[in-house]
Parts: structure tokens; C-alpha cells; sequence
């Protein structure tokens, strides 16, 4: 067993050596979504089960910027009769969230849409909060460590890569000392893979977002449960939405 530790960590380290430090990762994030009928009646069939969306990530050694891909998923749009009349209409536009990470003053810059309007959430990266496993996997040929972290709303998973030494990754799952490859949350609730990486990168797209109300994490949350209240609509885990339809 200790023959077998010391020839990956050999094989790690040799990895480490030709390490990349700039590039562009493709990913594609896959949400599941909740839904729930009034009354205990099943979903009707047909309805989508999960949404998915093609992002990109833009890295360098100063910083990253991970937003939704050119060919992201065009907004979903489904109607439908329900049993015993009605109607079931469903819109769902991707949000064009922007992540901005400055590696330099490690300073995480969140651009939110929500509800057509724009918010700017800066804070500190921290990567305090994650706890390292031991486990290791392979994703897209990269060799991967894994990292939990667990908070009062969410349980993350995520799969790093020290062979792109640079502590960022998709969203705000960041902090780590290596590239987030692939990001598991709740059970698989949500679900953020890489499928391709290149060491070209188009440094004019890693600016940091300037547009929207700056507003702490704390001040944004409120602002968001307080509108899907008043929309009659019910946060799920994690600030997940749950759907709710009415069977009239």
C-alpha cells in the first residue's frame, strides 16, 4: 500500500511540475428540479425533470471569470393541459450570473440576475471551510482530490485538480488549493462538471463586473426571499426553488 502511495504522489508530483496556469474550462451544470402538485397529485408527464446550462470558466495566474457558455440553453418554455382542465405554463431563462475570483487580493465578486435586476456581491475568498477527504478520482484525465464542505443549507462536494494550481472553480466553489473539475451538491441536487479544457484563453473576457447594486450576501438573500414570497413561491434547500402547481 505504501509502494502504491508513493508512485501516485510521484506521478502527482511529476504532473505538478508541468502544471497549467491559464486556459479555458468548459462545464455544463445540471439542476434537478422540484415540483409539487397541490393536493398530493403526481407531476403530470412531460414536465422536465432537470435544467440543464453550458458555462465557461476564464482563467489566469491573477484571476477567473465563470459565466454562462456562448451556447447556453435558450430559455425553457412548456404548456401543457392538466388533468381536469387548467393549464401548466413554465418559463425558465438561465440567469446570467457572472463570477469574477482576483486570485491576487483573493476577493470573490458575485453579479447576480434576479428578477431583471442586477446585484454585486464582493467577499473574501475562504477556503477554511472545506474538509479534505482523501479520496482521489480522474476527471477529464486530471487527476482529483476531493474536498466536503458543509454549511447550515448545503452539503458540497467538490473534485479539485493541484495539476491547475490556481484556487478557483465554477460559482463560489473556490478556496481550494487546485481547479474545481467537478462540484456535487445535496445529494446531486445540483450537479457542475467540466467536459473540455484548453490552455488557450482570451484573456479581454477575465474583467471584473462593474454593473448592478452592490449588496452584502446577507442583504441579497433577504431581498430574494422576500420577492419569491410575495410571488407565492417557496425556497427550496440551498435557495433552490421549489415549483408548485395547482390542480384545479
Amino acid at each position: 500500500m505504501r509502494k502504491i502511495t508513493l508512485l501516485l504522489t510521484m506521478a502527482l508530483s511529476g504532473l505538478i511540475a508541468q502544471a497549467q496556469t491559464s486556459g479555458t474550462i468548459q462545464y455544463v451544470s445540471t439542476r434537478k428540479l422540484q415540483i409539487n402538485i397541490q393536493g398530493d397529485m403526481p407531476p403530470p408527464p412531460g414536465l422536465p425533470s432537470e435544467i440543464k446550462l453550458n458555462t465557461v470558466l476564464y482563467f489566469n495566474t491573477e484571476a477567473s471569470l465563470y459565466k454562462n457558455a456562448e451556447n447556453a440553453n435558450d430559455a425553457m418554455n412548456v404548456e401543457q393541459e392538466a388533468e381536469g382542465g387548467g393549464q401548466i405554463i413554465m418559463h425558465m431563462a438561465p440567469p446570467e450570473n457572472i463570477m469574477y475570483c482576483d486570485l491576487t487580493n483573493k476577493i470573490l465578486t458575485q453579479q447576480r440576475d434576479f428578477m431583471q435586476r442586477k446585484f454585486l456581491i464582493e467577499s473574501p475568498i475562504d477556503g477554511s471551510g472545506w474538509k479534505l477527504t482523501g479520496k482521489q478520482k480522474m476527471v477529464l484525465n486530471y487527476p482529483c482530490m476531493e474536498a466536503i464542505r458543509v454549511d447550515s443549507i448545503d452539503t458540497v462536494s467538490a473534485w479539485y485538480t493541484p495539476v491547475i494550481p490556481l484556487s478557483t472553480g465554477p460559482l463560489d466553489y473556490v478556496g481550494l488549493p487546485g481547479m474545481v473539475m467537478e462540484v456535487h451538491v445535496n445529494n446531486d441536487m445540483e450537479v457542475i462538471t467540466a467536459t473540455a479544457v484548453s490552455k488557450d484563453v482570451d484573456a479581454s473576457q477575465i474583467k471584473k463586473p462593474k454593473d448592478g447594486k452592490k449588496v452584502t450576501q446577507e442583504e441579497y438573500d433577504k431581498i430574494v426571499e422576500e420577492k419569491l414570497k410575495e410571488m407565492g413561491v417557496e425556497p427550496g434547500p440551498g435557495g433552490r426553488v421549489m415549483i408548485h402547481i395547482e390542480n384545479d
